[in-house]
């Protein structure tokens, strides 16, 4: 019986060896592989964006039903990507992280839809140092979160000048 059991402990370790060499041998062929994947993902990613089918929607409609309940809103609205109208830019931040997009009628002033510009996007942060305060634009993104003091809080893909 003593026999068997060095046998097997060392077949397990052979095993265990084996294994561990496969594992690592592969990992740099994985790497390279992944990141392959990455760079494919973000061309993908950006594809991606460019072809959504965003839902036209009014800022104040949009404002009204987070003002009225905003838990309901945040359920409707959260994750869909949007096409906003109807909106002027309310506020354009220094370091181009984000502008705030407000509604027209004057009762929903103190809530608004927050867009959040992506660092990386060269396009969309040129786009955004292009608007002046008060100007009407519309705006494409997905919607982050909805809340009831604040308003709306949206990934920016696109923003444009509106007539």
């Amino acid at each position: 019986m003593g026999k068997f059991k060095k046998a097997l402990l060392g077949l397990v370790g052979i095993v265990v060896v084996a294994s561990l060499v496969g594992g690592c041998g592969g990992s740099g062929q994985n790497k390279a592989n992944d990141a392959n994947k990455s760079d494919s993902s973000s061309t993908t990613q950006q594809q991606k964006s460019k072809q959504k089918d965003y839902a036209e929607a009014d800022i104040n409609v949009l404002l009204s039903e987070a003002k009225d309940n905003a838990a309901a809103a945040n359920q409707n609205y959260k994750g869909k990507a949007v096409k906003i109208i109807g909106g002027h830019i309310g506020n354009i931040d220094s370091d181009v992280k984000y502008i705030t997009i407000d509604g027209t009628a004057a009762k929903y002033t103190m809530i608004h839809i927050r867009c959040d510009v992506d660092a990386k996007d060269k396009e969309l942060k040129d786009a955004v140092l292009a608007l002046k305060k008060g100007q009407n634009v519309t705006v494409y993104g997905t919607i982050k979160e909805v809340g009831d003091i604040m308003g709306y809080s949206l990934k920016l893909d696109k923003v444009e000048s509106a007539q």
